[in-house]
């Protein structure tokens, strides 16, 4: 069996893509679900430039931050959100493994060099990441629907 090259590494590409898409529109997702818990409504925009975008406010902080908050969501949410960036770090940063498109990485955990079918962590990702941003969804709808009872309430006063 003859294994293109430039096929394997289109399809790595084409998975690439996705997943850092998506891992992107996750972390915007738990960003304005902080910004929104924290904020008042005119200094959404200059919390999300002066706080939210520096380069010290990770993903990782964004999540403990998250956490911390203590919605209500499934028992392995915030395991999945970490998986999520963890499969979006192997495609951003790993090696080709082999010709038949597994990826090379790290595992810190385990101390050792591994090798994963794109396929495998693809579908992986697909499956966590619907997961999390249904939940985030539903997060953020509260959010919104507490702060604006919220406003609404004052106003009335």
């Amino acid at each position: 069996m003859e294994i293109n090259l430039k096929k394997v590494l289109e399809k790595v590409a084409q998975y690439r893509g996705v997943i850092i898409t998506d891992s992107i529109n996750t972390e915007r997702l738990i960003e304005a679900i902080i910004i929104n818990y924290f904020v008042k409504e005119n200094k959404h925009s200059e919390f999300l430039m002066k706080c939210i975008t520096d380069e010290y406010f990770s993903l990782g902080l964004k999540i403990n931050t998250l956490e911390r908050l203590n919605f209500s969501t499934y028992k392995q949410f915030f395991n999945d959100i970490r998986r999520i960036n963890k499969i979006r770090n192997i495609f951003a940063h790993c090696s080709l493994g082999s010709l038949d498109g597994a990826l090379l990485f790290y595992d810190p955990n385990k101390k050792i060099h591994e090798t994963r079918k794109v396929e495998e962590l693809h579908s992986e990702f697909l499956k966590k990441v619907k997961l999390v941003q249904d939940q985030l969804m539903k997060i953020f709808d509260n959010i919104v629907k507490e702060n604006n009872e919220e406003t609404s309430k004052i106003q009335r006063n």
